[in-house]
């Protein structure tokens, strides 16, 4: 799944530099984000809601306040168990940063 500024109602894009992004996940109760591989590290938030996030059909939910990442290239999958908002953080391995 790539995400891209106004792909969908549930992606918003916030904020991109380079390969990174920060993107605001919203998905009624029900929906879901089919299983997918990030090419980047990802870092996920849950503002609001209680989110299912299955990880190697393992599933671990999630509510208000609770973090987790997951390294690239690992297949995953999310699940709105309410209507949920998220913060989604997308970084590259950091060689493409500026470093100043």
């Amino acid at each position: 799944m790539r995400i891209q500024e106004g792909e969908t109602e549930r992606l918003r894009v916030l904020f991109t530099c380079g390969a990174h992004r920060i993107v605001q996940l919203t998905l009624r109760a029900g929906e879901q984000l089919p299983e997918h591989r990030a090419p980047h590290h990802l870092f996920l938030c849950v503002w609001s809601g209680e989110l299912e996030w299955i990880v190697d059909e393992e599933r671990v939910r999630f509510k208000q306040g609770d973090c987790t990442s997951l390294p690239p290239g690992l297949s995953h999958a999310v699940r709105a168990l309410e209507d949920s908002t998220a913060l989604l953080v997308l970084f590259a391995d950091g060689s493409d940063v500026d470093k100043r």
